[in-house]
């Protein structure tokens, strides 16, 4: 039994794998209304002004703990409920997305690694229509359709290692919501995003695969990598890999050692210091670019 099961976690990796290479990239500067099957808000972000609670938004931006978007659901209630039916928040105004309400993150933390970026932390989400009480779900760009939950949901980071300044898509991702945790990690290419931000592992739960400071306070860390989620190296040097139903878990493996982290205060929402969209008309109408928002 347990030897299927693992035979059929494996095909649904390959799968999956095959589905990763399938998505399409996408400058930030020339983004579509929809691109994928199932997508019910838009990728053109300009048009809800530099901030609405009412917007539609699914653009994710993962820049630093004080220039960072969540997913959140587009009505109240659970996150399980609503993976395919979310929006974007952000703690700063002029991507065209929902804002997160001030007070709403307790903890945060970012980490750039040479792999990844990354927040995790703690908050009080009622105030992004999740219910109270809800232990959450995952999103991240494969769904059981093969389409992301949420559908044409794109995420973007000018936080990358060695390319800070640039705007870099985030093929392979993933983000846990819950009323009170939530961790987001966007793997910045390379030959292990697919380890290093898995999405086969959704009900490990924030802390389990994305391995972070949880703490109090808010900071900007570098770091390493650290281990991939899924495995761990046995006494004898080999490697294990853990899927989700077998009869032993692991613990969650180590977070990577952090360095040069400098303290922030609590993010305030506002608009950002430089605006991330301005607009300049073409034969074709209004055309979005963005920039620094810092």
């Amino acid at each position: 039994m347990f030897k299927l099961q693992a035979l059929v976690t494996v095909a649904l990796v390959a799968l999956a794998g095959v589905e990763a290479q399938k998505k399409p990239t996408f400058s930030v500067n020339n983004l579509p209304d929809k691109w994928e099957k199932g997508q019910i808000g838009t990728n053109q972000c300009k048009q809800f002004g530099a901030s609405s609670q009412k917007s539609k938004c699914q653009n994710v931006f993962v820049n630093s703990v004080s220039a960072v978007c969540l997913w959140g659901p587009r009505k109240q209630g659970t996150v399980g409920a609503q993976e395919e039916f979310m929006y974007s928040w952000c703690t700063k105004s002029g991507y065209g997305t929902r804002l997160i309400p001030n007070g709403t993150l307790k903890k945060a933390h970012f980490l750039k690694t040479p792999d990844f970026v990354q927040v995790t932390g703690f908050g009080d989400f009622t105030s992004m229509k999740i219910d109270a009480g809800d232990e959450g779900g995952e999103l991240d760009p494969h769904g059981a359709t093969g389409a992301g939950n949420p559908p044409g949901g794109l995420v973007f980071t000018r936080s990358a290692k060695g390319r800070e300044g640039q705007w870099v898509q985030s093929k392979e991702w993933s983000s846990f919501m819950s009323a009170t945790e939530f961790s987001i990690r966007a793997c910045t290419g390379g030959p292990n995003a697919t380890k290093l931000c898995p999405h086969i592992y959704d009900v490990m739960g924030a802390q389990w695969n994305h391995a972070g400071n949880y703490g109090n306070g808010f900071d900007d860390c570098d770091g390493n990598s650290g281990p991939f989620p899924g495995e761990r190296v046995r006494k004898n040097g080999s490697t294990s890999t853990f899927h989700q139903g077998d009869k032993k878990t692991p613990s969650a493996a180590p977070a990577g050692a952090s360095s040069n982290c400098k303290p922030r205060a609590s993010p305030t929402g506002g608009a950002a210091k430089q605006l991330p969209y301005r607009r300049s008309v073409s034969a074709r109408g209004a055309e979005e670019i963005l920039e620094d928002e810092e």
